[in-house]
């Protein structure tokens, strides 16, 4: 049997509003094949801005050779994915910005036998270095010409200083982070990656219902919040701007994109529920 949707918008206001009294009402019946139930997401994602941190930027590293082979995983919103290799320089590894080959130097040996490396971009660091150092030739890769080339930006990493320290990432040609793999990178040194596209929610996916379709969305932080535990709504397109927002206590009816991905981050942190009514692509 055909699930159905009810919803039913009613608009009054006095002439004081308006000019003139107003009372207009409208109800509509929806017919859908599928509901997706009531989920709820804990959203923890505060931003657009993707951040990576090292551990300690005043580390020293005597040895890099710990450090060879080690690499993490960036990917812009065009879904052009690079991997940050480890190499060193004492042992005559690959400069910072070599695109990696299977004979390629990497320090104490080539790749040969490594080709989960091959075609991964050389990030080179010095015995010595500490793990700002280490982060910022990382930022050098990233801008590189054979790295991600502008498609995404990082900024330099600061001076030197006690604790996490870390570089900005933005793609581009969009207002969503860039997707670092922090969960399969093997780079011992790496800290954290803040609001990476990997930390935002994904409520519907793209391809996943047909049009039409409706999503029900509710903030379940508490009412009156002010700025506080906003849930900011985007789909992943090219621009991925924010279409709307939802405070707490407030829901909203909206119709699903199947051609993009639903994405939600929160000013702060919050709960959202949601179900999706509509017919399976």
């Amino acid at each position: 049997m055909a699930d159905e949707l009810t919803s039913k918008i009613t608009l009054t206001g006095t002439a004081a509003n308006f000019g003139q009294a107003l009372s207009v009402s409208q109800s509509t019946t929806f017919t859908c094949s599928h509901t997706s139930g009531l989920a709820q997401a804990n959203i923890t994602s505060t931003s657009k801005v993707c951040k990576i941190f090292c551990t300690d930027g005043d580390g020293d590293v005597a040895d890099v050779t710990s450090r060879e082979g080690q690499y993490v995983d960036i990917t812009d919103n065009h879904g052009f994915k690079r991997r940050y290799v480890f190499t060193t320089a004492d042992a005559g590894g690959a400069a910072t910005g070599a695109i990696l080959a299977s004979g390629t130097d990497i320090g104490s040996g080539d790749i040969t036998t490594r080709l989960h490396l091959v075609g991964g971009i050389a990030v080179q660091i010095t015995n010595g270095d500490e793990e700002r150092d280490i982060l910022e030739q990382l930022r050098s890769a990233i801008n590189h010409a054979n790295g991600h080339g502008g498609s995404i930006v990082a900024t330099a990493v600061a001076d030197e200083a006690n604790g996490p320290q870390s570089t900005t990432l933005t793609n581009r040609d969009s207002l969503t982070p860039p997707f670092v793999d922090k969960d399969n990178a093997t780079w011992q040194d790496l800290h954290s990656s803040t609001n990476s596209l990997q930390d935002h929610i994904t409520v519907v996916k793209k391809g996943e219902f047909a049009a039409p379709a409706i999503l029900y969305l509710r903030n379940e932080q508490a009412l009156g919040n002010g700025n506080a535990d906003i849930v900011y709504l985007y789909w992943d397109d090219t621009l991925a701007t924010n279409f709307m927002e939802i405070k707490g206590g407030q829901f909203a009816y909206i119709p699903i994109n199947p051609h993009a991905n639903l994405m939600a981050y929160a000013s702060d942190a919050a709960v959202l529920e949601f179900s999706i009514f509509g017919n399976n692509a």
